[in-house]
């Protein structure tokens, strides 16, 4: 999955109980030039990750991000 913006985040976190997701750097799997289209862009996402060729982000645990949350939420009620 390509990281664009805050978008990933909900889809990560319904995902990521069920299956073991990839998350990435868009820049890292910049395709060719060229028309771009949903579906080649996938093709070529998925074909990078058969080859081993894509970089994981770090994400961390469920738990880590939950607690980061609320310390953020926490920070903006009282500032």
């Amino acid at each position: 999955m390509e990281s664009t913006g805050k978008y990933w985040i909900p889809i990560f976190n319904y995902l990521e109980a069920d299956i073991d997701v990839c998350l990435t750097h868009p820049k890292y799997v910049k395709a060719i030039k060229g028309k771009k289209t949903d579906k080649k862009n996938s093709k070529w996402i998925a074909d990078l990750y058969k080859f081993d060729l894509v970089r994981n982000s770090f994400i961390p645990p469920k738990d880590i991000r939950e607690l980061c949350e609320i310390s953020r939420y926490r920070f903006k009620l009282v500032v």
